[in-house]
């Protein structure tokens, strides 16, 4: 079922996903959701998702540290291997 705004509950658009829960105690507020689907061709695509909640400055920021963490976490998992 749809909003308004043709917004769906993210259990609703993410049907059969699972994710690891939040922390307890913790509270969500927002997302950002980065899927990888199969398009109606079958072939694999990506969605970009995110709720109201977040400014343009917090999706970057977001977005720039998780960048960051990753890039950091294979770097050290490369030179481990090495």
């Amino acid at each position: 079922m749809t909003d308004d705004d043709g917004t769906v509950a993210i259990g609703e658009a993410l049907a059969g996903i699972r994710v690891l829960p939040l922390p307890p105690g913790w509270t969500g507020l927002a997302a950002i959701v980065l899927v990888k689907c199969l398009n109606e061709a079958g072939h694999p695509a990506w969605a970009f998702r995110t709720t109201d909640g977040l400014s343009g400055e917090e999706l970057l920021g977001a977005l720039t540290v998780r960048t960051d963490m990753l890039r950091r976490d294979l770097l050290d998992s490369y030179e481990d291997g090495a």
